[in-house]
């Protein structure tokens, strides 16, 4: 009888150690809020994100996706001075990175770097 309770035991024991690891493994990196030493604070959610305020009071939102620890960005939306959301030109959008990548608590995007809040 206690040997099928040890048996019972060790198996849910490995059932949720191994729910626990993949769990961590289909985290997404990027996901969250983070801020610049400059002020700025980007928020990412599963798939999308908004920089509420960004260099010269410009607003910035759009979408991405990622692979490991890197990120595509698609921007969508701009605002200029906190005004109305428009669509973004693709000629605006070509002044700003595509990509981003994520190392530890720090996100790396263009020349700006965003640590995790």
């Amino acid at each position: 009888m206690k040997t099928k309770n040890i048996f019972g035991i060790v198996a849910v024991s490995v059932l949720v150690i191994l729910f626990a690891i993949s769990c961590d493994l289909d985290e997404n990196p990027f996901k969250g809020t983070w801020k610049s030493s400059q002020g700025y604070t980007v928020t990412f959610e599963d798939s999308t994100w908004v920089l509420p305020q960004y260099s010269g009071g410009v607003g910035l939102k759009g979408i991405y996706t990622y692979s490991d620890n890197t990120a595509t960005i698609t921007y969508q939306e701009i605002t200029n001075n906190n005004g109305t959301w428009r669509p973004i030109t693709s000629v605006e959008a070509s002044d700003y990175t595509r990509t981003a990548t994520v190392s530890g608590d720090k996100l790396t995007w263009g020349v700006t770097t965003y640590t995790r809040q």
